[in-house]
């Protein structure tokens, strides 16, 4: 028997419809949760705006938190209804190339390809991440179980906060080093977090003075200011005269690309954290990289370890991101919610339901 669920269907760019789909019972391996927040991505405002294309026709939406539901029959978990749980990603089959060496966001047979809706007025399948929706099933694999206490609009931080964490612990940053953060919007903010939780002297630079000051009331110890004069140089009165050892770029274009490569020290990293559109060059000089040893690196999305700590982090507090909810919206005031989080100066906007 199917569940009755009211889902937003991303029709064509700025044109969305709250229709009423019905969700499949949970088979073994897959959990039924009642979603009740859902933050909005960078992902969800392009495919709004017609920048980028998932499939329009989907119900989207993957930064998730909600309550167990009811559990497919056979499913080993520990999970138990009325659990509170974050949502994020496909699954992964555990068993490929890439889920076998940790890496199950490159899972090449992730989700088993099963639709998550069907649309009762014409029977057909809807694909889709299902974030905003009431009801979604979920690989079990997919869901962190989450503290009760944890307002469900933080929960739904787990999947952003997991992409945090493997870009830093891919860095590998250890106490005393110097991190740079270009960009100070929400995914800047939380690299901000994480590497100061693993002891990193945290700098920020950003264009715009009241995200700089956000930046230092919530992560960042010092700040560089281009209208200050040259940064490179702003750095080195703050780091003896040395560049950094990590420098993560949280927005994505050829200026910031050409400032990480000036900012970053010898034997300095460089993370790609942010992707560009449309997509920006990188100009590296291989004499460089050949005479100072940097790396230049990447992430996207997370891996299942990366969201075990994502919910770990939250659910113990260890950071809090209150402070990154710009506002919530009900379901029904969607369109108003993709609106407000389309604007550059917006952190997130999470919708309730």
């Amino acid at each position: 028997m199917s569940i009755k669920s009211r889902a937003v269907v991303m029709v064509e760019p700025r044109k969305i419809e709250i229709r009423e789909v019905e969700i499949p019972e949970p088979k073994t391996g897959e959990v039924l949760v009642r979603q009740r927040a859902c933050s909005l991505c960078t992902m969800e405002q392009r495919m709004y705006a017609g920048i980028t294309d998932w499939g329009y026709g989907g119900v989207w939406g993957h930064e998730v938190a909600g309550v167990v539901e009811a559990i497919g029959p056979g499913t080993k978990t520990e999970l138990k209804v009325g659990d509170h749980v974050a949502r994020a990603g496909t699954g992964s089959c555990g068993a490929c190339h890439y889920c076998s060496v940790g890496l199950t966001r490159l899972c090449v047979v992730a989700g088993g390809g099963r639709s998550k809706a069907i649309d009762p007025e014409t029977g057909k399948e809807i694909i889709g991440s299902f974030g905003l929706s009431e009801y979604a099933v979920s690989d079990v694999e997919s869901l962190v179980k989450m503290s009760p206490d944890l307002a469900f609009e933080e929960a739904s931080f787990v999947e952003p906060v997991a992409c945090v964490v493997q870009s830093t612990n891919k860095l590998d940053i250890k106490l005393g080093q110097t991190v740079v953060v270009i960009g100070a919007g929400t995914m800047g903010l939380l690299n901000m977090m994480l590497a100061r939780l693993r002891g990193a002297f945290v700098v920020v630079s950003d264009l715009d003075p009241a995200r700089r000051k956000k930046a230092l009331e919530l992560a960042a110890h010092a700040e560089l200011d281009p209208e200050k004069g040259d940064i490179v140089e702003q750095l080195k009165a703050l780091n003896d005269g040395r560049g950094a050892d990590a420098v993560i770029t949280a927005v994505g274009n050829k200026a910031v690309n050409d400032d990480a490569l000036r900012l970053v020290g010898p034997e300095g990293t460089i993370m790609l954290f942010a992707s560009a559109h449309p997509a920006a060059p990188l100009e590296l000089d291989p004499n460089m990289v050949h005479r100072t040893g940097i790396n230049v690196t990447g992430v996207v999305s997370k891996n299942r370890l990366d969201m075990y700590q994502a919910g770990v982090l939250l659910s113990k507090r260890l950071i809090d991101v209150k402070p990154l909810i710009e506002t919530t919206f009900p379901l029904e005031k969607v369109e108003d919610a993709l609106a407000l989080a389309s604007f550059n100066n917006t952190y997130r906007v999470v919708v309730t339901m």
